[in-house]
């Protein structure tokens, strides 16, 4: 697999990873890695954060679609 993003430009760069949210094949250059907490419930209803953090892996376009979804004012979730 090549990168989505490399192609697009006219370049062949193997794929080192895939986007979570799209499917691109990206490169090195063009991977974001963003770090994932996940949580789990103990005793009494307590929410405990698992260490160490997943991964998300996302291309540069998912990543802002990303970012612009979380910053804004009217994020209901």
């Amino acid at each position: 697999m090549n990168c989505f993003d490399c192609a697009a430009t006219g370049i062949t760069t193997v794929a080192v990873a895939v986007c979570s949210d799209c499917g691109a094949g990206l490169c090195a250059d063009h991977v974001q890695v963003e770090a994932h907490w996940l949580t789990r419930t103990a005793v009494i209803n307590r929410t405990v954060v698992v260490e160490p953090p997943a991964r998300t892996i996302r291309c540069p376009v998912c990543q802002a679609a990303h970012n612009a979804a979380v910053n804004s004012p009217a994020r209901t979730t």
